[in-house]
């Protein structure tokens, strides 16, 4: 059933910029950038990034909300959210719980698995209103580990609320596992448990270019502090990784994506194919199992938001504005997928 259609806590009345120093000139320019907002949702004090259009660019109908995986923050698509947001997409980007700024409760409280993860983000998408009537779609996009799968989950079940489903490079299906800063806590008897959350190796390593120290530095925050609040962070951070086995997370989603059925949302993977942590193959074999289409990106890491944030939204931007029509389908049972020919990429 729809949800109650209410006024969103949009609070940017325009467009945020950050001052910046252009090497170029030597000059400090201005560049379009995102406000940080809060809002309470399902029990929880939400902090979410939102960018919107510069003044005089037109606004696309349907707003992008992009999530990130375990370990990140809101902050790794702040690139990507000015290149869409340039195009004219509104963009939202939350910090998941246990992530950012957003409230962090114990794991007694919090299970950190799929599930709560899944009906966290339904409470924060209802109270934001977005998606919650047939002229307030959403397109989906995620990334990473863990907290991305829930989103997906999210949005295989609820075709009604979500249009359009970009997956970033995630953790897809079989020989896809999990990088060691996440899957050290599962080692045998227990030696693991209460592992350092090593966020810069996880949200470093898997890339193909170096991330600029000041960068780092937005991951390492939440968590590199003696407050509560770093120390909740880690808790979290843990018990994400602990929750659910990678396995059954990539099983739900391929499941939840191949009983959706052909009037379910269109799917695309952008994919970078020098991704340290996760393999090209077992994301061919999902593209093929859900029938999704893909574009893969060479030289492009684990984070193609960070690697290289222009491309990736010209591909992004290009399935959204597309008819979504996916290229001889027949051709997807000989294991042979064609990229949507319904769209220039230029």
């Amino acid at each position: 059933p729809r949800r109650a259609s209410r006024a969103a806590p949009v609070r940017a009345s325009g467009a945020t910029y950050d001052e910046v120093f252009d090497g170029a000139t030597g000059q400090m320019i201005q560049t379009l950038s995102q406000s940080t907002e809060t809002v309470s949702a399902g029990g929880l004090e939400w902090s979410y990034r939102l960018g919107v259009p510069e003044e005089g660019v037109e606004a696309k109908p349907n707003k992008v909300v992009l999530v990130h995986g375990a370990g990140a923050l809101a902050f790794t698509f702040s690139k990507l959210m000015r290149e869409l947001q340039t195009r004219g997409y509104v963009c939202v980007a939350p910090d998941m719980p246990g992530h950012g700024a957003t409230t962090k409760p114990p794991p007694a409280n919090f299970a950190y698995d799929l599930r709560a993860y899944q009906t966290a983000l339904e409470s924060f998408l209802d109270e934001m209103d977005l998606g919650t009537s047939e002229d307030s779609q959403i397109d989906l996009v995620v990334s990473g580990f863990f907290t991305s799968q829930a989103a997906l989950l999210f949005a295989a079940a609820h075709p009604d609320r979500v249009r359009r489903v970009c997956v970033l490079n995630a953790p897809l299906g079989n020989g896809h596992k999990l990088p060691d800063p996440l899957g050290v806590y599962g080692r045998p008897f227990g030696m693991g448990k209460g592992a350092g959350a090593d966020v810069y190796k996880l949200n470093y390593f898997g890339n193909e270019f170096a991330i600029p120290p000041e960068r780092m530095e937005e991951y390492e925050k939440p968590y590199g502090s003696s407050s509560a609040d770093a120390a909740a962070a880690r808790d979290a951070f843990e018990a994400t990784a602990t929750a659910t086995s990678l396995k059954d997370a990539m099983q739900s989603v391929t499941t939840a994506f191949s009983k959706a059925g052909r009037g379910a949302q269109k799917v695309r993977v952008v994919w970078g194919s020098a991704d340290k942590y996760l393999g090209d193959a077992p994301m061919y074999k999902w593209c093929e199992d859900v029938r999704a289409s893909f574009d893969v990106m060479r030289k492009v890491g684990h984070m193609p938001q960070e690697d290289f944030a222009e491309e990736t939204a010209k591909f992004v931007a290009a399935f959204f504005e597309s008819e979504g029509r996916v290229g001889a389908l027949g051709s997807v049972r000989l294991g042979k997928i064609n990229k949507d020919d319904d769209y220039d990429r230029s």
